[in-house]
């Protein structure tokens, strides 16, 4: 949960997971629906999905206990590198590096080190730091602080260098310079999206779709359907919401709509009003659904 997500905002929904599926076994007999379910407004919900898968599989072949060795925890879905070195350093004090955000703004601004993050031959260099400073006796230890260093002493922004335990060591303080290290490249740039989605209902059931893998974001989400997915008439509409994934600005127009063509089988679902929420976890598709908690006139 803390990939990408900050501590704040993870703490309350962490407590929260654990009631739903407090060990591995619960989470590993979980539907995927259930899941994002309860990590619906967190975003990035490959993530789920890989936990999930992770489960299962720690289930079926090292059974149902977590791994010790780096190597079969890498080996788990959604788990790379610094995860498996946090994972195995910290928890069974296995002697593995982890390079993370606030890791590499360190390294950067400590030793000087030019170039731009996340290029192949400048993550290479920072790995190959982590590797030779870790300490051996408590790889743990040393990776939480060297993590903690990063998170709240070395800020992107105003960096509290007269606190900081190597601040006379720092090749960029000692430049008059912190904050010109990292070399953060250009953002990438925002794309507007325009989605036009359907609100089609059914004696009192309305109608869902799953999205495919080949979507460009919430692949495998149930939603409204878009126009291109079904063929329907659109009428009225209903909302019109404004939301952001990474990059792309979305533009989302719910309109009424009445189906001219039976939707295919497999990708559809026709769901009563009042379990909306149950498959509508997408903080994208939350937005449109207040307006449909209002009774009807009759």
């Amino acid at each position: 949960m803390l990939q990408q997500t900050t501590v704040k905002t993870v703490l309350p929904r962490y407590e929260e997971f654990l009631k739903s599926f407090p060990d591995l076994k619960s989470l590993a007999a979980a539907s995927e629906e259930s899941v994002l379910k309860a990590w619906a407004g967190l975003g990035y919900y490959r993530r789920a999905k890989a936990l999930r898968e992770a489960a299962i599989k720690i289930g079926d072949v090292h059974g149902g206990v977590f791994p010790d060795r780096f190597e079969d925890v890498m080996a788990l879905p959604g788990v790379g590198r610094y995860t498996a070195g946090a994972v195995t350093s910290i928890a069974f004090g296995g002697p593995y590096p982890v390079v993370d955000g606030n890791v590499e703004r360190v390294f950067s601004r400590l030793f000087a080190m030019r170039g731009k993050l996340k290029t192949q031959a400048l993550t290479g260099k920072m790995w190959t730091l982590a590797e030779e400073l870790l300490a051996r006796t408590a790889p743990g230890d040393w990776n939480q602080a060297l993590m903690e260093l990063g998170a709240t002493v070395c800020l992107p922004v105003n960096p509290r260098c007269r606190i900081c335990p190597v601040s006379p060591y720092c090749a960029a303080r000692l430049e008059g310079a912190p904050e010109a290290y990292p070399e953060n490249g250009a953002r990438q740039p925002i794309q507007d999206i325009r989605l036009e989605t359907l609100y089609i209902e059914r004696a009192g059931r309305i109608l869902l779709w799953k999205r495919g893998d080949d979507e460009r974001f919430l692949k495998g989400h149930w939603g409204f359907p878009e126009s291109r997915h079904v063929r329907a008439r659109p009428g009225k509409t209903i909302k019109t919401v404004r939301h952001s994934i990474m990059s792309h600005r979305i533009t989302l127009s719910l309109r009424e709509a009445t189906l001219r063509r039976a939707p295919p089988e497999g990708r559809v679902r026709w769901a009563a009003r009042a379990r909306l929420k149950d498959y509508l976890v997408s903080s994208l598709w939350l937005k449109c659904l207040p307006e449909f908690w209002k009774p009807r006139r009759q």
